[in-house]
């Protein structure tokens, strides 16, 4: 339907608008900013990604704020305490657990006592293997034993890998009893 015939836009027994418009005359009346801005001529900011970052003092602060926040992120997550190492009744031990095709490998080991131990004593030693999935829920318990007398021992158990991602063992040595928890590594 072509709308162009119908005369609109006024009243009964006025004339009609007319409108002119041109574009030169409009620009030449206009600010020295627009001119500059439809000829091209304006510097829109800092170019690049670095320069614009640190254009100004705010700018900068929060650059380096946010720089020094990462810094001290990374540093607590590579040299931060871990919950896979500690130490029970004078015995270090080490909770380390991997996934490599299709099973899960955890490794419990006791090392060497600390000073505090009393040599000859042999311990029994017993850990609750617990296999957690990526939906948080316990797949497999395992209770793993031995007794120890003093020197580098040992714990291994295997599991097969259904999306297993960290690995908590309750230890056990003598009356103490601590959790020792560790992300699956997978290679």
């Amino acid at each position: 339907m072509d709308f162009s015939g119908i005369d609109e836009g006024h009243g009964e027994g006025e004339n009609a608008m007319v409108f002119r418009y041109n574009r030169a005359e409009r620009i030449s009346r206009a600010p020295k900013i627009v001119q500059d801005y439809y000829s091209g001529k304006m510097q829109l900011g800092r170019k690049g990604l670095f320069k614009s970052l640190v254009a100004t003092k705010a700018n900068r602060f929060l650059f380096f704020s946010v720089i020094l926040c990462a810094g001290a992120v990374m540093l607590m997550w590579y040299f931060g305490p871990s919950k896979s190492d500690d130490v029970i009744s004078a015995v270090p031990a080490k909770l380390t657990a991997f996934s490599f095709e299709d099973t899960v490998y955890v490794s419990l080991e006791l090392s060497a006592p600390t000073k505090n131990y009393s040599q000859g004593n042999v311990v029994p030693v017993s850990a609750d293997v617990q296999f957690f999935n990526v939906d948080g829920q316990m797949v497999q318990s395992e209770r793993i034993s031995t007794k120890y007398a003093g020197t580098q021992q040992f714990l291994r158990t295997t599991f097969a890998d259904y999306d297993i991602i960290e690995v908590r063992a309750v230890l056990r040595i003598a009356e103490e009893e601590k959790e020792l928890s560790v992300k699956v590594q997978h290679r």
